[in-house]
Protein backbone atom coordinates (compact mmCIF):
# COMPACT_ATOMS: atom_id res chain seq x y z
CA UNK A 1 0.00 0.00 0.00
CA UNK A 2 2.99 2.57 1.17
CA UNK A 3 4.70 1.57 -2.89
CA UNK A 4 1.61 2.25 -4.28
CA UNK A 5 0.91 5.80 -2.33
CA UNK A 6 4.95 6.46 -3.29
CA UNK A 7 3.89 5.34 -7.42
CA UNK A 8 0.80 7.88 -7.29
CA UNK A 9 2.79 11.02 -5.75
CA UNK A 10 5.19 10.52 -8.53
CA UNK A 11 3.03 10.00 -11.10
CA UNK A 12 0.96 12.88 -9.82
CA UNK A 13 4.29 15.06 -9.63
CA UNK A 14 5.39 13.96 -13.44
CA UNK A 15 2.11 15.23 -14.65
CA UNK A 16 2.47 18.29 -12.63
CA UNK A 17 5.85 19.14 -14.55
CA UNK A 18 4.74 18.42 -17.91
CA UNK A 19 1.76 20.58 -17.38
CA UNK A 20 4.34 23.60 -16.65
CA UNK A 21 6.38 22.17 -19.45
CA UNK A 22 3.40 22.64 -21.82
CA UNK A 23 2.31 26.00 -20.10
CA UNK A 24 5.72 27.53 -20.76
CA UNK A 25 6.17 25.90 -24.28
CA UNK A 26 2.86 27.33 -25.16
CA UNK A 27 3.70 31.18 -23.98
CA UNK A 28 6.90 31.05 -25.64
CA UNK A 29 4.82 29.59 -28.72
CA UNK A 30 2.34 32.75 -28.76
CA UNK A 31 5.17 35.12 -27.98
CA UNK A 32 6.76 33.92 -31.00
CA UNK A 33 3.92 34.05 -32.72
CA UNK A 34 3.53 37.63 -31.63
CA UNK A 35 7.60 38.62 -32.58
CA UNK A 36 6.83 37.09 -36.31
CA UNK A 37 4.01 39.29 -36.80
CA UNK A 38 6.08 42.36 -35.69
CA UNK A 39 8.73 41.00 -38.02
CA UNK A 40 5.77 40.54 -40.90
CA UNK A 41 4.91 44.01 -39.97
CA UNK A 42 8.55 45.70 -39.89
CA UNK A 43 8.94 43.92 -43.39
CA UNK A 44 6.20 45.32 -45.30
CA UNK A 45 6.75 48.91 -44.07
CA UNK A 46 7.78 51.02 -46.56
CA UNK A 47 9.37 54.23 -45.02
CA UNK A 48 12.28 55.71 -46.36
CA UNK A 49 15.83 54.78 -44.75
CA UNK A 50 16.96 57.43 -42.30
CA UNK A 51 18.12 57.86 -38.66
CA UNK A 52 14.49 57.48 -37.22
CA UNK A 53 13.91 54.29 -39.48
CA UNK A 54 17.43 52.59 -38.93
CA UNK A 55 17.12 48.79 -37.92
CA UNK A 56 13.70 48.80 -40.23
CA UNK A 57 13.24 45.52 -42.34
CA UNK A 58 10.81 45.61 -45.62
CA UNK A 59 11.04 43.11 -48.71
CA UNK A 60 12.51 44.56 -51.75
CA UNK A 61 9.96 42.89 -54.55
CA UNK A 62 12.70 44.30 -57.24
CA UNK A 63 15.62 42.67 -56.59
CA UNK A 64 13.29 39.54 -54.09
CA UNK A 65 15.50 40.45 -51.21
CA UNK A 66 14.40 41.12 -47.44
CA UNK A 67 16.19 44.57 -46.72
CA UNK A 68 17.37 46.68 -43.52
CA UNK A 69 17.64 50.50 -42.99
CA UNK A 70 21.57 51.07 -42.12
CA UNK A 71 20.75 55.01 -41.59
CA UNK A 72 21.41 56.27 -44.74
CA UNK A 73 20.05 53.16 -47.61
CA UNK A 74 18.49 49.99 -47.65
CA UNK A 75 20.87 46.74 -47.43
CA UNK A 76 20.29 43.12 -47.68
CA UNK A 77 20.43 41.31 -44.37
CA UNK A 78 22.94 39.06 -46.10
CA UNK A 79 25.19 42.05 -45.91
CA UNK A 80 25.00 42.60 -42.33
CA UNK A 81 27.47 39.74 -42.57
CA UNK A 82 29.90 41.61 -44.19
CA UNK A 83 32.85 43.05 -42.07
CA UNK A 84 32.14 46.62 -41.44
CA UNK A 85 28.53 46.39 -42.02
CA UNK A 86 27.72 46.25 -38.23
CA UNK A 87 29.18 46.78 -34.74
CA UNK A 88 29.51 43.07 -34.07
CA UNK A 89 31.81 42.79 -37.33
CA UNK A 90 33.34 45.82 -37.61
CA UNK A 91 36.72 46.01 -40.52
CA UNK A 92 39.39 47.76 -39.16
CA UNK A 93 39.45 50.80 -41.35
CA UNK A 94 37.68 52.23 -44.83
CA UNK A 95 40.78 51.27 -46.83
CA UNK A 96 40.23 47.84 -45.57
CA UNK A 97 36.71 47.36 -46.75
CA UNK A 98 38.10 49.00 -50.15
CA UNK A 99 40.02 46.48 -50.51
CA UNK A 100 38.26 43.39 -49.37
CA UNK A 101 35.27 44.38 -51.78
CA UNK A 102 37.13 45.60 -55.10
CA UNK A 103 35.75 49.30 -54.15
CA UNK A 104 32.20 47.60 -54.77
CA UNK A 105 30.98 49.27 -51.59
CA UNK A 106 28.77 52.20 -52.02
CA UNK A 107 30.34 54.95 -49.98
CA UNK A 108 28.39 55.47 -46.47
CA UNK A 109 28.36 54.71 -42.86
CA UNK A 110 30.37 51.26 -41.60
CA UNK A 111 31.64 50.28 -38.62
CA UNK A 112 35.38 50.45 -37.95
CA UNK A 113 37.78 49.28 -35.16
CA UNK A 114 41.31 50.73 -36.19
CA UNK A 115 43.28 49.19 -32.70
CA UNK A 116 41.66 46.02 -30.24
CA UNK A 117 41.81 48.51 -27.31
CA UNK A 118 39.03 50.75 -28.71
CA UNK A 119 35.43 49.60 -29.15
CA UNK A 120 33.92 49.96 -32.42
CA UNK A 121 32.13 53.07 -33.98
CA UNK A 122 30.67 54.32 -36.99
CA UNK A 123 31.96 55.95 -39.88
CA UNK A 124 31.74 57.60 -43.04
CA UNK A 125 33.93 55.71 -46.00
CA UNK A 126 34.36 56.62 -49.14
CA UNK A 127 34.76 53.27 -50.49
CA UNK A 128 35.93 53.61 -53.86
CA UNK A 129 39.22 55.07 -52.60
CA UNK A 130 39.24 53.68 -49.30
CA UNK A 131 39.05 57.38 -47.64
CA UNK A 132 38.30 57.45 -43.84
CA UNK A 133 36.29 60.46 -42.06
CA UNK A 134 37.90 62.01 -39.11
CA UNK A 135 36.10 65.58 -38.74
CA UNK A 136 33.93 68.04 -41.00
CA UNK A 137 34.13 71.82 -39.86
CA UNK A 138 32.07 74.54 -40.47
CA UNK A 139 33.72 77.79 -40.87
CA UNK A 140 31.13 79.93 -39.70
CA UNK A 141 31.36 78.34 -36.39
CA UNK A 142 33.65 78.59 -33.31
CA UNK A 143 33.36 74.95 -32.74
CA UNK A 144 37.02 74.04 -34.15
CA UNK A 145 38.67 77.23 -33.99
CA UNK A 146 42.22 77.39 -33.61
CA UNK A 147 41.94 77.81 -28.98
CA UNK A 148 38.97 74.94 -29.06
CA UNK A 149 39.72 72.12 -26.46
CA UNK A 150 38.37 68.82 -29.32
CA UNK A 151 42.08 69.43 -30.86
CA UNK A 152 43.46 68.56 -27.86
CA UNK A 153 40.84 65.77 -26.48
CA UNK A 154 39.75 62.30 -27.02
CA UNK A 155 36.25 63.38 -27.25
CA UNK A 156 33.89 63.07 -30.14
CA UNK A 157 31.63 65.92 -31.11
CA UNK A 158 27.67 65.08 -32.77
CA UNK A 159 29.73 61.79 -34.34
CA UNK A 160 26.01 60.84 -35.62
CA UNK A 161 26.44 63.69 -38.31
CA UNK A 162 28.52 60.69 -40.81
CA UNK A 163 27.62 62.28 -44.31
CA UNK A 164 29.42 64.55 -46.71
CA UNK A 165 27.31 67.16 -45.75
CA UNK A 166 27.04 70.66 -43.65
CA UNK A 167 26.66 69.45 -40.20
CA UNK A 168 30.09 69.15 -37.82
CA UNK A 169 31.57 66.14 -36.28
CA UNK A 170 34.47 64.92 -34.87
CA UNK A 171 34.38 60.78 -34.64
CA UNK A 172 36.98 58.52 -32.84
CA UNK A 173 39.01 58.07 -35.71
CA UNK A 174 40.45 61.84 -34.66
CA UNK A 175 42.45 59.48 -32.21
CA UNK A 176 42.33 55.68 -32.82
CA UNK A 177 43.47 55.65 -36.94
CA UNK A 178 46.78 55.63 -37.95
CA UNK A 179 47.08 56.47 -41.78
CA UNK A 180 49.79 57.41 -44.41
CA UNK A 181 47.78 59.87 -46.34
CA UNK A 182 45.56 62.86 -45.77
CA UNK A 183 42.75 64.26 -47.71
CA UNK A 184 41.42 68.04 -46.96
CA UNK A 185 37.78 68.87 -48.55
CA UNK A 186 36.69 72.28 -48.85
CA UNK A 187 32.95 73.12 -49.89
CA UNK A 188 32.92 75.77 -52.19
CA UNK A 189 29.08 76.28 -54.33
CA UNK A 190 28.14 73.02 -53.48
CA UNK A 191 31.51 71.47 -54.66
CA UNK A 192 34.06 69.60 -52.47
CA UNK A 193 37.29 70.62 -53.49
CA UNK A 194 39.87 68.07 -52.27
CA UNK A 195 43.69 67.87 -52.43
CA UNK A 196 45.58 64.49 -50.93
CA UNK A 197 49.06 64.41 -49.28
CA UNK A 198 51.48 61.76 -47.53
CA UNK A 199 51.99 61.70 -44.09
CA UNK A 200 52.51 58.65 -41.78
CA UNK A 201 50.84 58.73 -38.21
CA UNK A 202 49.28 56.67 -35.23
CA UNK A 203 46.24 59.22 -35.67
CA UNK A 204 45.83 63.00 -36.27
CA UNK A 205 45.15 63.63 -32.68
CA UNK A 206 49.25 62.95 -32.16
CA UNK A 207 50.35 65.07 -34.78
CA UNK A 208 47.85 68.37 -33.21
CA UNK A 209 47.12 67.33 -29.57
CA UNK A 210 50.47 68.42 -27.89
CA UNK A 211 50.31 71.84 -30.24
CA UNK A 212 54.07 70.84 -31.17
CA UNK A 213 54.56 72.72 -34.70
CA UNK A 214 54.93 70.27 -37.58
CA UNK A 215 55.95 70.63 -41.35
CA UNK A 216 54.69 69.64 -44.34
CA UNK A 217 55.51 70.00 -47.77
CA UNK A 218 52.22 70.46 -50.07
CA UNK A 219 52.82 73.79 -51.30
CA UNK A 220 51.00 76.91 -51.46
CA UNK A 221 49.16 76.58 -55.15
CA UNK A 222 48.16 72.85 -53.78
CA UNK A 223 46.82 74.92 -50.58
CA UNK A 224 45.14 77.61 -52.99
CA UNK A 225 43.87 75.19 -54.94
CA UNK A 226 40.62 74.46 -52.52
CA UNK A 227 39.57 77.67 -52.63
CA UNK A 228 39.42 79.30 -56.31
CA UNK A 229 39.51 82.66 -55.24
CA UNK A 230 41.79 82.90 -52.65
CA UNK A 231 44.03 85.52 -51.19
CA UNK A 232 47.26 85.32 -49.55
CA UNK A 233 50.24 88.03 -48.84
CA UNK A 234 53.68 86.79 -50.60
CA UNK A 235 56.31 85.92 -48.18
CA UNK A 236 56.62 83.71 -44.98
CA UNK A 237 54.66 80.54 -46.70
CA UNK A 238 54.86 78.33 -43.59
CA UNK A 239 52.80 75.68 -43.77
CA UNK A 240 52.01 72.49 -41.41
CA UNK A 241 50.20 71.07 -38.16
CA UNK A 242 50.05 73.75 -35.54
CA UNK A 243 51.65 75.83 -37.83
CA UNK A 244 52.04 79.54 -36.03
CA UNK A 245 54.31 82.48 -35.08
CA UNK A 246 56.53 82.05 -32.42
CA UNK A 247 56.68 85.70 -31.56
CA UNK A 248 56.49 86.96 -28.41
CA UNK A 249 54.24 89.88 -29.10
CA UNK A 250 52.64 89.16 -32.49
CA UNK A 251 52.31 85.22 -32.20
CA UNK A 252 49.73 85.23 -30.13
CA UNK A 253 47.43 87.88 -32.49
CA UNK A 254 48.69 87.19 -35.99
CA UNK A 255 46.92 84.22 -38.12
CA UNK A 256 47.35 80.31 -37.10
CA UNK A 257 45.93 77.04 -37.69
CA UNK A 258 46.10 73.47 -36.86
CA UNK A 259 46.48 72.05 -40.65
CA UNK A 260 47.14 75.03 -43.14
CA UNK A 261 49.68 77.05 -44.62
CA UNK A 262 50.13 80.75 -43.09
CA UNK A 263 51.72 84.09 -45.21
CA UNK A 264 52.84 87.81 -44.29
CA UNK A 265 53.64 90.69 -46.19
CA UNK A 266 56.99 91.19 -44.33
CA UNK A 267 59.92 89.67 -46.48
CA UNK A 268 61.72 86.79 -44.92
CA UNK A 269 59.77 87.44 -42.03
CA UNK A 270 56.95 84.83 -40.30
CA UNK A 271 56.83 87.13 -36.85
CA UNK A 272 53.13 88.50 -37.76
CA UNK A 273 51.21 86.80 -40.53
CA UNK A 274 47.85 87.82 -41.59
CA UNK A 275 46.94 85.64 -44.00
CA UNK A 276 45.45 81.63 -44.03
CA UNK A 277 43.95 78.43 -45.93
CA UNK A 278 43.33 75.94 -43.54
CA UNK A 279 41.56 74.29 -40.69
CA UNK A 280 41.10 75.19 -37.14
CA UNK A 281 41.95 78.77 -37.95
CA UNK A 282 42.03 81.78 -36.00
CA UNK A 283 43.18 85.78 -36.47
CA UNK A 284 43.78 88.19 -33.60
CA UNK A 285 41.81 85.82 -30.83
CA UNK A 286 39.05 85.47 -33.47
CA UNK A 287 38.37 89.04 -33.24
CA UNK A 288 38.29 90.13 -36.18
CA UNK A 289 37.92 87.22 -38.30
CA UNK A 290 35.78 84.38 -36.73
CA UNK A 291 36.82 81.99 -39.44
CA UNK A 292 37.58 78.47 -38.61
CA UNK A 293 38.39 76.49 -41.48
CA UNK A 294 38.88 78.68 -45.25
CA UNK A 295 40.84 81.56 -46.71
CA UNK A 296 41.80 85.19 -44.23
CA UNK A 297 43.52 87.76 -45.53
CA UNK A 298 44.45 90.80 -44.98
CA UNK A 299 47.48 93.99 -45.24
CA UNK A 300 48.67 93.62 -48.99
CA UNK A 301 47.55 90.22 -49.83
CA UNK A 302 47.85 89.36 -53.56
CA UNK A 303 44.20 89.26 -54.91
CA UNK A 304 42.69 91.70 -51.88
CA UNK A 305 41.29 91.20 -48.45
CA UNK A 306 38.92 88.48 -48.09
CA UNK A 307 37.05 85.99 -45.20
CA UNK A 308 36.01 83.12 -47.18
CA UNK A 309 34.29 80.49 -44.63
CA UNK A 310 33.65 77.22 -45.42
CA UNK A 311 32.61 73.94 -44.86
CA UNK A 312 36.03 71.27 -44.66
CA UNK A 313 36.52 67.80 -44.23
CA UNK A 314 39.51 66.10 -43.11
CA UNK A 315 40.19 62.11 -44.29
CA UNK A 316 42.53 59.34 -43.72
CA UNK A 317 43.93 56.30 -44.44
Amino acid sequence: MKLEVTDLKNELKSEREERIKLESLTTKVAQLENDLADISNTISNEATCSNSTKGTMKYNEKVKEVEYCNTSHWSTLLSYLVPGSSSLLPESTCKQIALRHNSSFRNGQYWIRPSSNDPPFQVFCDTSEGWTLVMKIDGNQQTFDYHSDLWSNEETFQPNNLDLDDEETKLASYWTLPFTELRLGMKVNGTIRWITFSYTASSLYSLIADGQYRNTSIGESKWRSLLPTSSLQRNCNKEGFNVRSNHSHYGPISARARLGFLANNEENDCDSPDSFVGFGTSYMDDSLARNSVGNFACCLPDNGDVNIKVVGYIMAR
